[in-house]
């Protein structure tokens, strides 16, 4: 959930639970389901820009771990509980939706950029999406960082304030914007134009998913409103 609660003082007591290794355990085996996926479907085990970029992305995970383990535990303890009772229905649809996409992103990016060579890339732009990813980490980091309430799913609990520092500041919902950012960095460093046409449905998803979690949140989440007022933009300032 990329908007909610202020940091409180139980923050700095919070230590890393059984669901907090089970959240760093799941990314770390997505990553890895993902490279397996990439080979097969590229059909070469050696494919070196599907292990560079699986291995900046696990190094962005492990990093990310070690930070959130340090600055916001209960964070990472509340994300390894997934999709709980009070996640919003959309948000259900939302997720039903986003791991089939992934997924078909990294086949179709084998496929295009090894197997059948659909379309190739030059090694500038592969390098262009390297710094997109290098650029989109710190600000999806920094978001999770300072709000403890950063769910995986959107839904509303009882201890809810608004968050408005760091990020929160520039826009309402800067772990979507880092998201958005980083999202055609994948199919960029893996070379395939083919994957990075799918990338504009995932980026239209979080999209509509902003939308519907900001009028969830105007709706059921106290001073949101007035947040609201001050925090213009959602995710691009100056524009939406």
């Amino acid at each position: 959930m990329s908007n909610s609660t202020a940091r409180n003082s139980n923050m700095d007591t919070t230590r890393l639970n059984r669901y907090g290794v089970r959240y760093i355990a799941r990314e770390i085996s997505g990553s890895f389901i993902h490279l397996g996926v990439l080979l097969i479907s590229a059909g070469k085990i050696w494919w070196i820009n599907a292990w560079v970029c699986i291995g900046l992305v696990l190094f962005y995970q492990i990093l990310n771990a070690v930070v959130l383990t340090k600055l916001n535990p209960q964070l990472l303890n509340e994300r390894g509980k997934l999709v709980q009772a009070s996640t919003k229905l959309f948000d259900k649809v939302f997720i039903a939706f986003y791991i089939p996409l992934t997924l078909m992103i990294s086949i179709i990016a084998g496929l295009d950029a090894v197997r059948y060579e659909w379309s190739s890339m030059s090694f500038g732009v592969i390098v262009l999406g390297v710094a997109i990813f290098v650029l989109a980490c710190p600000l999806g980091s920094w978001a999770m960082a300072v709000n403890p309430h950063f769910e995986t799913t959107v839904l509303i609990k009882e201890d809810h304030q608004v968050c408005t520092s760091g990020p929160y500041r520039i826009v309402r919902h800067p772990g979507y914007a880092a998201e958005i950012i980083g999202a055609p960095s994948y199919p960029l460093i893996l070379g395939s134009w083919w994957a990075l046409a799918l990338v504009g449905a995932l980026v239209f998803l979080f999209v509509v998913r902003t939308a519907l979690e900001d009028r969830t949140l105007q709706k059921e989440l106290r001073g949101y409103k007035e947040y609201a007022n001050i925090t213009r933009y959602r995710l691009i300032p100056f524009v939406w």
